[in-house]
């Protein structure tokens, strides 16, 4: 409390007490009690508004830093990178790997294992894929009379 105390004390010597009081938002008076010593204790908002100013001056000291998370890199899921749906990403990585056994030399020995873990890759992305329930499509509205004419008359 005295430390924002002395740091509202500095704050009126170097402005004013009205520019203080606008800065956390309280009237004036306020201020002076607060910083007089008539308050003891201001109201927890005027403590708060007091605690929040001393931090943008002075930032949040050396015991609290802002921590903030760090970068992480992160793969491209495949079916972003593959056409849409299940069948036709595994028919496209099929085709990749078709085209690379037909290639020129002979295929590295790696090429089934991993054309066996993408395959498994795509099928768990997809997997992993919640759909989302279709809207229950309503019947239109008959309007009045509609469908009336191929009713039999009551009474005859």
């Amino acid at each position: 409390m005295e430390e924002l105390r002395r740091f509202l004390t500095e704050l009126v010597q170097d402005s004013n007490l009205r520019e203080a009081a606008r800065l956390i938002g309280r009237g004036r008076e306020a201020v002076r009690k607060f910083v007089s010593g008539e308050t003891e204790t201001p109201h927890d908002r005027t403590r708060e508004a007091i605690a929040r100013l001393y931090e943008q001056r002075y930032g949040k000291g050396p015991r609290r830093v802002k921590e903030e998370p760090l970068p992480t890199v992160t793969a491209t899921p495949l079916k972003l990178i593959l056409p849409r749906g299940v069948e036709r990403a595994t028919a496209e990585v099929r085709a990749i790997f078709d085209r690379a056994r037909r290639g020129d030399g002979p295929a590295p020995p790696s090429t089934g294992a991993l054309e066996t873990w993408i395959l498994r890759r795509v099928r768990e992305e997809y997997a992993a894929e919640t759909p989302y329930a279709q809207p229950r499509k309503r019947r239109p509205r008959r309007k009045k009379g509609e469908g009336e004419e191929d009713a039999e008359p009551a009474g005859e």
